[in-house]
């Protein structure tokens, strides 16, 4: 063990491409092929993301999306209040 990782396992961070893929799909309404073509990837490669953010987080989809709101770190345009600059 090194770093309290055991050899061969996920670190707990989310990965750029996984957020994005995470976002696309909330602005999709949880649609995994509509958020595929958002991102410009096949659908398996975007399930495929989930899947593995679910799998190094320990979250369901769900609490994933929740958690991401809350903390600031999944961000999804059409979901984010407009600033009294832009209105």
């Amino acid at each position: 063990m090194r770093d309290g990782y055991l050899r061969g396992s996920l670190p707990r961070t989310p990965t750029a491409r996984q957020v994005d893929i995470l976002a696309a799909f909330v602005a999709a309404g949880g649609s995994v092929p509509e958020a595929a073509a958002l991102v410009g990837v096949r659908p398996s490669t975007a399930k495929r993301h989930l899947a593995d953010l679910r799998a190094r987080s320990g979250l369901t989809t769900e609490q994933l999306i929740y958690r991401g709101r809350a903390e600031g770190w999944l961000v999804v345009p059409g979901l984010e209040p407009l600033s009294r600059d832009s209105r």
